[in-house]
């Protein structure tokens, strides 16, 4: 077997789409994201190979992008991979981002990932209104979905008048960044907080409880296509 039908043999239609998809709803990933996600496959050098192929049937577009003089690759959704879901094809689309936006959509894919793989199921992504980016859907539940960045202030006064009376999950740097907002928040409020460096550990959060910031950590729900073998509360709000 040549290593274009071994590369092949590893790619199926639903591991390809799937990343056309994530590229079409969340607009644009970083090439480490989907290679730290195992998006395409579980190899780095394999999944290197089936990236470089994508890119050359224009199904994905490489751009790069210079953040702190740091030279980072990312990847939209290509021509060819509009075409393959049945969608139109805006070039340059990325560009209409401000760099907050960019940031905020970057960093949004990584807690995509991690709820898909806690829920075992894909989510429906939504564009949602400021300050919020995303709503992630998943069944009957929906997730506002927002990610601190420049952006602070903008969370603090949106809740100063209208703390979030449905589910939010919001994305930081920092725990930091957002103890203002503790003084418009209850304990019973939905909103769960993580951050950057908590996602590459799992499905991590935080909860407002007496003034502060505590961990709260899903328990994770393991299935088959019978049924529920072992499952804990969910603590998703």
């Amino acid at each position: 077997m040549n290593d274009r039908s071994s590369e092949r043999s590893f790619l199926t239609p639903n591991t390809e789409k799937r990343l056309l998809q994530l590229l079409q709803q969340i607009g644009i990933m970083f090439g480490g994201q989907i290679q730290a996600h195992k998006i395409l496959h579980h190899t780095p050098r394999t999944a290197r190979t089936i990236l470089a192929r994508l890119k050359k049937e224009y199904k994905i577009v490489e751009h790069t992008m210079t953040v702190g003089g740091k030279d980072y690759r990312i990847y939209t959704l290509g021509p060819r991979g509009a075409v393959t879901l049945g969608v139109s094809y805006r070039p340059d689309y990325w560009l209409n981002y401000t760099d907050s936006e960019t940031v905020q959509r970057l960093m949004a894919v990584d807690l995509y990932m991690r709820m898909c793989d806690y829920l075992s199921a894909s989510l429906i992504v939504r564009a949602s209104e400021s300050p919020y980016i995303f709503t992630f859907v998943h069944g009957d539940k929906a997730y506002q979905v927002g990610v601190v960045w420049d952006n602070a202030v903008q969370f603090s006064e949106t809740y100063r008048w209208s703390p979030p009376k449905e589910r939010v999950i919001l994305v930081c740097q920092s725990i930091n960044q957002v103890n203002d907002l503790l003084k418009h928040l209850e304990e019973y409020t939905p909103i769960r907080i993580t951050t950057r460096n908590k996602l590459r550990e799992g499905l991590v959060f935080y909860k407002p409880e007496n003034g502060r910031w505590v961990l709260d950590i899903p328990e994770r729900q393991i299935k088959t296509k019978i049924r529920i073998v072992h499952k804990h509360r969910i603590l998703l709000p």
